[in-house]
């Protein structure tokens, strides 16, 4: 006996088109974001307030690298905890007895 196995639908047409015009948007929002801090480092490094090489070399202490991990995975978190909650209602929604 075959059992038919249905793969989840997880993203239309739309969401895709709306996937990757934020995508886009992202890319252009984080290119700024590189921009402002060359531009910065730059002005810092000419005033003499600090060396840009030292940025490449800087390794953070124990409590920076703890506040930077828990960010991290709180940040993760709430990405993924959207799309998550999102799919599980979208589920239990699709299972739901059809009237």
């Amino acid at each position: 006996m075959d059992i038919e196995r249905k793969q989840p639908h997880y993203l239309s047409a739309q969401d895709i088109e709306t996937l990757a015009r934020q995508n886009v948007q992202l890319m252009a929002e984080l290119w700024i974001a590189k921009d402002r801090i060359a531009v910065l480092e730059d002005m810092l490094e000419k005033k003499g307030i600090i060396d840009r090489s030292d940025f490449e070399k800087k390794q953070p202490d124990d409590a920076l690298t703890a506040e930077l991990e828990a960010d991290r995975v709180a940040y993760i978190k709430r990405i993924i905890g959207v799309t998550t909650q999102e799919r599980s209602v979208e589920r239990l929604k699709d299972m739901a007895p059809k009237k």
